[in-house]
């Protein structure tokens, strides 16, 4: 029995299929993830692991005086994004390159995202020093992961590891979406 080729992170086009398609309002809820956020039009958001660009393309329809910065770690996923944010002239969104231990993030933030990608982080302790250290207090984080038996990290793994970086936990959503858990967070301010 022929197993199917599994997918690589460099393959745009076939996750896309996957990414972007009609039903994942259903495995993930996107409207709820899209209603905690709380996006105002003016605000500067940050993808990170931003994939096909699936929320950042929403994210540039919520923002229309806004900026959306799409990164990734995968150089074909950046083009890929690219040439479709091209291809549908919006001109509000930034694809850009990460690392898999710096999320690389510009300044002025008002939000960093980061959906179904914080389980692939294999050097999280780094990656969230990183962030850490690029964030301001201002600046809402928000994971979106599997959670149950789906979860490589599970809740409150994440939540623990979040905590020890120096972030203070705002909200834990465990019930919201079918599979996913949605986890908000801060850089807490200096006394």
């Amino acid at each position: 029995m022929a197993h199917p080729k599994p997918i690589s992170f460099s393959e745009a086009e076939r996750l896309s299929t996957i990414f972007d398609s009609e039903n994942r309002e259903e495995w993930q809820r996107t409207s709820l993830i899209l209603e905690t956020l709380d996006l105002k039009p003016d605000m500067i958001i940050a993808d990170v692991g931003a994939g096909t660009g699936y929320f950042a393309s929403q994210f540039a329809d919520l923002l229309p005086n806004g900026l959306v910065y799409a990164l990734d770690t995968e150089p074909n996923m950046v083009s890929y994004m690219g040439n479709r944010f091209q291809t549908e002239g919006r001109s509000n969104i930034r694809p850009g390159l990460s690392t898999h231990i710096d999320p690389c993030l510009p300044e002025n933030l008002d939000v960093v995202f980061l959906a179904n990608v914080y389980r692939f982080i294999q050097k999280r302790d780094e990656f969230l020093a990183n962030l850490h250290n690029q964030v301001k207090p201002e600046t809402l984080v928000m994971f979106v992961d599997f959670r149950g038996g789906h979860a490589r990290v599970s809740p409150q793994q994440a939540m623990d590891e979040v905590v020890k970086a120096g972030f203070v936990i705002e909200d834990m959503n465990m019930d919201g979406c079918p599979d996913h858990y949605i986890l908000r967070f801060r850089k807490p301010r200096l006394a």
